[in-house]
């Protein structure tokens, strides 16, 4: 029996542990957020605070308010503050039965204009010796620093990821780079997949479904210890936005399969041109 179909049959089967996927690395990204409560903002704060950081150049998502700035022993003298809503339930001071809602406007400052030091992303240690050589193989420019979640950008051909150490494990770093190096098998100048699909969208659940199982392939063809239980999880959690065909998973196997092949023969031809 070929063993890509004992593996696609393998996750078929832990689909239905009922197993939750879990982050594997440490990010020093995500949401914008409080600094001290590490609480993110929600709504339209989410939003103020996104689009002031893209304006004036902000790296952190972490704010504070002027109180904890102070606290933390910062400054903000000379800097212009982000305005952020805060919404609270009161007692009417006529009747304490009753209460109301309100809303007032407070200031919050990025972390960057406070002077506070962020303290470094704590990387474990890495044997891993060429953790991107399949990007190189496949000519896919890597964007690899602490700040960086795991993603494929299609229109820049770039794959960005955490630092290696970042990764709970050496194998959890490759699991999750060869995922993203699947992606990329889809650019117009390699499979040509389509790419450019919304986040929500079938397309893209579908997309998912390719990659994830693409980095099982690979895993289990370049020797990379896989947690298939987590794997099942994450390829549920999209399986379940395809509607309109309930078996696609089985059609993603054969897709992912040539993405898998694609990868292993670019790999095979440039370690071909180093021994020459």
């Amino acid at each position: 029996m070929d063993k890509f179909k004992r593996l696609t049959d393998l996750v078929l089967n832990a689909m239905e542990d009922d197993v939750k996927w879990q982050k594997t690395w440490q990010s020093g990204l995500g949401l914008h957020r409080n600094w001290v409560t590490n609480r993110p903002y929600s709504g339209m704060n989410q939003i103020t605070t996104m689009i002031n950081a893209a304006i004036h150049g902000y790296t952190k998502p972490y704010w504070l308010t002027y109180k904890q700035v102070n606290d933390l022993g910062g400054s903000v003298k000379g800097q212009k503050a982000t305005p952020a809503l805060y919404f609270g339930v009161s007692k009417d001071k006529d009747d304490p039965e009753k209460s109301y809602k309100f809303a007032k406007l407070y200031n919050l400052f990025n972390i960057e204009q406070t002077g506070i030091d962020l303290p470094a992303v704590e990387l474990r240690p890495t044997k891993l010796e060429k953790p991107y050589e399949l990007a190189d193989a496949l000519n896919v420019k890597i964007n690899s620093g602490s700040l960086n979640d795991p993603s494929y950008i299609p229109s820049i051909d770039v794959i960005k990821m955490p630092m290696p150490g970042q990764f709970i494990s050496d194998d959890a770093h490759q699991s999750t780079f060869y995922h993203e190096c699947i992606h990329s098998t889809g650019h117009s100048k390699r499979l040509n997949r389509p790419l450019l699909n919304m986040f929500g969208t079938e397309e893209y659940a579908k997309e998912e479904l390719v990659a994830e199982l693409g980095s099982i392939f690979l895993c289990a063809d370049l020797g990379v210890k896989y947690d298939i239980q987590q794997h099942a999880s994450y390829i549920r959690s999209w399986q379940k936005a395809i509607k309109s065909d309930s078996q696609y998973l089985l059609t993603a196997a054969t897709a992912a399969r040539k993405a898998h092949e694609y990868c292993i023969s670019q790999l095979n031809l440039m370690k071909q041109q180093e021994a020459a």
